[in-house]
């Protein structure tokens, strides 16, 4: 009956310890608003026909690849090619910290400069 005990009592506290290290190294961080679409558009087609996408919101997910000191913009880099898009977060009242090369899922608007798009952001996560 002991030994049940030890066993039963031993598996409880490997749960517990595998449920603490997996949420501490899976953590996302996230910043300005919550994402309500997961559902991503590819980088290509915003950039392909930019005026189908202008003023809608829309989902994206890549690399950090350049960033502002104060995190008040970066650029977005998906896969290894040469595609990216700058993200900016200044006009929804945010920023990130320095997170250059991580994993991240941006949710904001597309508008059209003269240098060609860009999204507004309103809400990122940070893998």
């Amino acid at each position: 009956m002991k030994t049940l005990r030890l066993v039963v009592l031993s598996l409880v506290i490997i749960m517990i310890v595998g449920v603490v290290l997996f949420s501490f190294f899976s953590r996302t961080e996230k910043y300005g608003q919550e994402i309500e679409n997961y559902k991503v558009i590819a980088l290509k087609d915003i950039l392909a026909n930019p005026k189908v996408f202008e003023g809608k919101l829309v989902t994206i997910d890549g690399k950090i690849t350049n960033e502002c000191s104060t995190g008040c913009w970066f650029y977005v880099q998906i896969g290894s090619g040469n595609l990216n898009i700058y993200v900016d977060t200044q006009n929804a009242g945010f920023a990130i910290p320095q997170k250059s090369g991580k994993q991240i899922i941006v949710e904001g608007k597309v508008i059209i400069k003269k240098t060609g798009p860009i999204i507004e952001a309103r809400g990122v996560q940070i893998k």
